[in-house]
């Protein structure tokens, strides 16, 4: 009964250890590159956050038209519509990078942007990054925002 009570415990301690060593050699615990970098620029991150609510800008995000086009309209602060932005987007899935590009918005209509989306849009869900740029401060941009959208199939 003794070696049976033992080599229970040891099977436990030995799978428990492989599964430790597993977790610990594929996971270095980084989820970003440059995490160290990034979180010294924090603060900042929040100072732009605080300066872009004080805009009171706002966007609406969706796909529309055959073939299909990315379309955003961004809103002021009493719902007109923000023109002679350069937007920038980044598309794609929330959980792999595969499909993930990056498109150039275009001004159709006063503070309505569009760009054409790839044939590699198939339905589900989706995270469109927008930001959007002044030409005078074309490095920093004015407004940045992260939204979810569902294409059906």
């Amino acid at each position: 009964m003794f070696m049976i009570l033992v080599g229970f415990f040891a099977t436990i301690v030995v799978v428990d250890g492989f599964m430790i060593y597993q977790a610990v050699a594929t996971f270095g615990g980084l989820e970003t590159n440059d995490a160290y970098r990034k979180g010294l620029h924090y603060n900042d991150r929040i100072e732009r956050q605080v300066a872009q609510s004080a805009n009171g800008w706002s966007d609406t995000v969706s796909v529309v038209g055959t073939p299909a086009k990315l379309r955003v309209v961004l809103h002021g602060r009493d719902n007109e519509t923000v023109a002679g932005q350069a937007l920038r987007a980044r598309v794609g899935r929330p959980a792999t990078n595969r499909y993930d590009m990056n498109l150039e918005l275009v001004e159709t209509a006063p503070g309505l942007y569009e760009a054409p989306l790839g044939d590699e849009m198939a339905g589900g869900a989706w995270i469109v990054d927008v930001s959007a740029f002044n030409a005078s401060t074309d490095n920093d941009p004015a407004y940045q925002a992260r939204s979810r959208i569902w294409i059906g199939q």
